[in-house]
């Protein structure tokens, strides 16, 4: 089976700071006509604005993860499909940052090799389960949230990722105005 990492669900959520070149070019012109202190002002504001996306980006990113675990739990495992759940794809919901910390990309980066092992573990009695947090570098892993989240055969869709990105991007809408006016006030 070929790795179907481009087929794991995520949802995604970043900040455009595009807005503020508009802003600069503004202060740019104030400093060409004999106002400088519009540039340091810029500067400072776009620092400070900057630093607040960046955070909320983090937090952005810890709600879509506990919000996804939360609606996998509720529902993974629990129709007719025969899946008996480990904790294997609930633990491994994971946030992937950009470099410049202004996007994130949370998905599930279990595997069927990953899920297996557990099963294993759980028969031997084992209680924990090790948790996953990065992609598998095999090139024939099998990321079986794509199955649950889509349906796949005879498995029903379960969809969980979607469901908590629509949940928290509600939420955020309203949080990233207030972060940015407490930013540059």
């Amino acid at each position: 089976m070929p790795n179907n990492y481009d087929e794991v669900p995520r949802v995604e959520f970043s900040v455009d700071m595009g807005d503020f070149n508009n802003v600069k070019q503004v202060a740019a012109m104030l400093a060409s006509l004999g106002i400088p202190e519009g540039t340091l002002e810029f500067e400072r504001e776009y620092a400070r604005a900057k630093a607040a996306s960046k955070i909320f980006i983090r937090n952005a990113g810890a709600e879509e993860v506990d919000e996804a675990q939360k609606i996998e739990s509720q529902k993974v495992g629990h129709s007719k499909s025969g899946y008996v759940p480990t904790g294997t794809l609930q633990g491994s919901i994971t946030p992937q940052f950009s470099d410049d910390g202004m996007k994130v990309s949370v998905l599930p980066l279990a595997t069927a090799q990953d899920a297996e092992k557990a099963r294993q573990a759980i028969k031997q009695g084992v209680k924990k389960i090790l948790r996953v947090s990065r992609p598998s570098k095999s090139e024939q892993a099998y990321y079986y949230g794509a199955a649950v989240e889509f349906g796949k055969g005879h498995n029903p869709k379960e969809p969980f990722m979607k469901p908590s990105g629509e949940k928290v991007a509600a939420k955020l809408d309203s949080k990233f105005e207030k972060t940015m006016r407490d930013a540059l006030e």
